[in-house]
């Protein structure tokens, strides 16, 4: 059935039932409809004050209007089947024109899908500093469409949401505190003890580096230039760059009057002094 039949049967109806009886269903119709719209701006309303404080306002105000066109072509659909028409032909021809429009939008439906999931589930946040696959930057907004970053060298990148939702996210930020490790080796000749106490002194004097969780000092192994140190130390999210400089200036400082010696190529030329003579 095509839309004008759809039409010439909505009139056809209207003209065959009664006056009284097409008044009482007219008016339950209606009646229902204000149930039906007064229910999803209850639920509009709901979502707005569950959204305030979670999400951007651009953002909330999609959601409630998706909501409020939700229910008006619900009313709607209920209106007719009510008053007795038969909606097949319209539904129909909106299913037609949705899978043309799915066809032709599908990225953009697949990137709405994906923003949806990340705003359920929250991974990051506007401020936030993350890393997806090989890039890394602070989040700017996170739209329905795509997450907006500003790599640290102050580049602007767009990421679709499908691609995101799809990829590997590391939250920089998410916890307040983070962990560095400092790996480095020392020579063979040098004493474990001593390298572990000038470590930890150095910790203890960075002004970046937390005492709770305390520095942690471990031999990793056994490299041919000497044992490999693995010195964990925590630090507030904010302060990474700082607390890095900070404390291998500090660690470097300590070794050079410990005289703890770091490992490093040398080479050794002998020289004939009976050809040179």
């Amino acid at each position: 059935m095509s839309i004008s039949e759809f039409i010439e049967a909505v009139l056809l109806h209207l003209d065959s039932a009664g006056p009284v009886d097409l008044l009482v269903r007219i008016a339950c119709a209606v009646l229902m409809v204000a149930v039906i719209m007064i229910v999803f701006n209850l639920i509009q309303f709901i979502a707005g004050r569950l959204l305030k404080n979670r999400t951007n306002p651009r953002r909330t105000f999609m959601i409630r209007k998706g909501i409020r066109y939700t229910g008006f072509v619900m009313g709607m659909l209920f209106l007719f089947k009510s008053m007795g028409i038969d909606t097949s032909a319209l539904l129909g021809a909106a299913g037609v024109v949705g899978i043309a429009v799915g066809f032709a939008a599908q990225t953009s439906v697949s990137s709405i899908i994906s923003g949806l999931f990340l705003l359920s589930e929250k991974p990051f946040e506007a401020g936030d500093a993350i890393i997806v696959d090989n890039l890394m930057g602070e989040v700017l907004s996170v739209d329905l469409l795509s997450v907006k970053l500003r790599t640290f060298d102050n580049l602007y990148v767009r990421i679709p949401n499908e691609t995101l939702f799809k990829s590997s996210v590391t939250n920089l930020t998410r916890f307040p505190i983070r962990r560095l490790d400092v790996v480095f080796t020392v020579t063979y000749a040098a004493d474990l003890e001593k390298v572990r106490d000038a470590a930890l002194a150095a910790a203890a004097e960075d002004p970046y580096a937390l005492a709770d969780p305390a520095p942690l000092f471990r031999v990793d192994r056994f490299d041919r230039a000497g044992p490999e140190i693995i010195f964990n130390v925590w630090f507030d999210r904010n302060y990474l760059l700082e607390t890095k400089t900070s404390l291998f200036m500090g660690i470097k400082k300590r070794f050079d009057e410990e005289r703890i010696e770091l490992p490093y190529q040398k080479i050794d030329i002998k020289v004939n002094e009976e050809r040179l003579a």
